[in-house]
């Protein structure tokens, strides 16, 4: 697979308005750079495994505000990875997203993506239910960051890629045959707009 068309397509489709698809090309863009990361794992191990490590990167861009490492979602998901064994969002983003699209099945109902990416900048929504997470389409490109920054696809400059690029906060554009590669450097660029990470808990909603 090779990932900078995964980003490429992923980004052609949420300009056409094609956001199911669009996150299904960056899931797939996870599963290239995983698949370097870790190529003794399974896939969904080295899937969830590749987001929880780079939440730093994936939360700022796809959630800001939020702290991914200890939120846990009210949903079902078959075998959770996270370590406490309930959902958090890489076993969200793998169960449902990744897996559903990969199979060629309908998305559920109430985990149709929200539309933000489009703007005002620094709008972020996220909907969630018991048993249902709508979540912004920022995430897609959460998800396009972690695989370009990821040390794995340092390689992966293609021409189709010129003039494609990512944005963070209010002004921030990494254009992204500049950033493949560059995790260590987008720290640097979060901390030009903190914010506070929040743990979303949902107390006993996750109980049948």
């Amino acid at each position: 697979m090779v990932v900078g068309q995964s980003v490429r397509h992923a980004i052609d489709d949420w300009e056409q308005r094609k956001f199911e698809a669009a996150m299904l090309h960056a899931c797939n863009a996870i599963d290239g750079t995983a698949g370097k990361l870790y190529p003794a794992l399974g896939n969904k191990e080295r899937f969830t495994r590749t987001l929880r490590e780079n939440y730093e990167i994936l939360g700022p861009m796809g959630a800001p505000g939020i702290d991914l490492v200890e939120t846990r979602f009210p949903v079902s998901v078959k075998g959770p990875t996270a370590p406490d064994g309930k959902p958090d969002i890489a076993d969200v983003i793998y169960g449902i997203h990744r897996c559903v699209h990969a199979h060629g099945d309908e998305l559920p109902g109430g985990f149709e993506l929200l539309q933000d990416a489009a703007g005002p900048k620094q709008v972020t929504h996220m909907e969630i239910e018991r048993g249902k997470v709508r979540l912004s389409d920022r995430f897609i490109f959460g998800l396009l960051a972690v695989a370009v920054f990821s040390p794995a696809n340092h390689d992966q400059s293609i021409k189709e890629l010129d003039g494609y690029f990512l944005t963070f906060g209010k002004s921030a554009k990494l254009m992204i045959n500049e950033w493949w590669g560059r995790a260590s450097g987008f720290p640097a660029i979060a901390a030009q707009e903190p914010m506070p990470q929040v743990k979303l808990d949902f107390g006993n909603w996750s109980r049948p």
